[in-house]
C-alpha cells in the first residue's frame, strides 16, 4: 500500500514538473510573438511617418515664395505734416480779455437788477370777477328718477298710463317737476307729447301739480 502511495506521489510530482516546463515554454514563445508583431508595427509606423513627413515638405517646397515687402516712402508725408503745422502757427490767437470782463459786468448788472426786483414791494394782483353761471333755460328733465320715488303722474287729471310712461321717458318723474313750468316750458313738452298735445294747458298740469307736490308722500323739490 505504501509503495503504491508513494508511486502516486511520483507520477504527480513529475506530472507537474512537466506541466510547469510546458507552460514556461508556451508563454515565451507567445511573449517573442508579441515582441515581434510590436517590432513589426513600430517599424511600419515608422515608415508611414516617414512617408507622411515627406509629403509634407514636399508641398511646402512647392508653395511660391512670397514677394517681398515693398519699401513706403514717408518723405511726402512728413513734408505735408510739416506745413499743416506751420499754417496752424501762423493762425493769430484771440484775445478772450475783454469778452470775460463784458461778461463780468452783464452778470454784476444782472444781480444788481435782482436784488432790486425782489426788493420791490409786490402790488396785489386783482381777484378775477367769478362770472355768475347763467341759469339753464328750459324744463328741468332727469335721465332717471334720482330724486327717490318717482310720484305717481296719473293722479293729475288727464294723465293716463300710456302718457305717464311717455313723460317719464321724456325725463319727467315728479310734481315738482311739472309744477315749475312756465309757458315756454309747457310749449316745448307740449311738442314731445305727440297725439297728447294740448293736455297740459287744457287740463291745467302745472296748477294740479303744484297742488299734488304737496301731498306728504310726494317727492320733494330738490335744493338748487
Amino acid at each position: 500500500m505504501m509503495y503504491l502511495l508513494a508511486k502516486f506521489t511520483l507520477l504527480f510530482l513529475l506530472a507537474a514538473v512537466l506541466g510547469f516546463v510546458l507552460g514556461y515554454w508556451w508563454s515565451k514563445r507567445r511573449m517573442v510573438d508579441v515582441t515581434e508583431s510590436y517590432e513589426d508595427l513600430r517599424k511600419a509606423t515608422a515608415r508611414t511617418d516617414e512617408s507622411q513627413w515627406e509629403r509634407l515638405w514636399s508641398r511646402l517646397d512647392a508653395l511660391p515664395t512670397p514677394p517681398a515687402p515693398q519699401t513706403v516712402d514717408l518723405q511726402p508725408l512728413h513734408s505735408e505734416l510739416s506745413s499743416v503745422s506751420e499754417r496752424i502757427a501762423r493762425i493769430p490767437s484771440v484775445d478772450l480779455q475783454p469778452i470775460d470782463k463784458r461778461l463780468g459786468s452783464v452778470e454784476t448788472e444782472l444781480a444788481r437788477l435782482g436784488k432790486r426786483w425782489s426788493a420791490a414791494p409786490k402790488q396785489p394782483q386783482p381777484k378775477a370777477a367769478v362770472a355768475a353761471t347763467p341759469k339753464a333755460e328750459g324744463p328741468r328733465l332727469l335721465r332717471s328718477a334720482d330724486y327717490g320715488q318717482k310720484d305717481d303722474l296719473k293722479l293729475i287729471s288727464g294723465v293716463g298710463p300710456k302718457l305717464e310712461m311717455l313723460l317719464n321717458q321724456n325725463g319727467i318723474y315728479y310734481f315738482w317737476q311739472i309744477a315749475s313750468w312756465s309757458p315756454k316750458d309747457v310749449t316745448l313738452i307740449d311738442e314731445k307729447l305727440d297725439v297728447f298735445r294740448g293736455r297740459i294747458s287744457r287740463d291745467d298740469w302745472v296748477a294740479q301739480a303744484g297742488t299734488l307736490k304737496r301731498a306728504p308722500d310726494a317727492a320733494r323739490m330738490p335744493n338748487g
